[in-house]
């Protein structure tokens, strides 16, 4: 009678997909809107600009990837969308 011995070799799981889905409610939207990391990632940051408003008006401080984003997840580019965008970025909000 033989006995055959097998080693048991372990190996760490590879995931299939690490690029996880940014989720938030938004008013202008019914249930979740979602978005990969990834693509929020590609949405360059907003860079302040060198002077302010010349007629003392307040000025919304966002550029044109973020509302373009935000016109396609929520449809809208108003100061609660650009927000809930920041939000599933985890980026400062605007403040108005």
């Amino acid at each position: 009678m033989g006995v055959t011995i097998n080693q048991a070799q372990a190996a760490d799981p590879v995931p299939a997909n690490t690029d996880r889905l940014s989720c938030i409610r938004n008013k202008h939207k019914v249930g979740l809107v979602c978005m990969r990391a990834s693509v929020l990632a590609q949405i360059p940051e907003y860079q302040q600009e060198a002077q302010p408003s010349t007629e003392g008006v307040p000025m919304l401080e966002f550029n044109d990837e973020e509302s373009d984003a935000a016109i396609t997840l929520f449809g809208c580019d108003c100061p609660a969308c650009i927000n809930s965008l920041r939000q599933m970025r985890g980026v400062t909000p605007l403040v108005y």
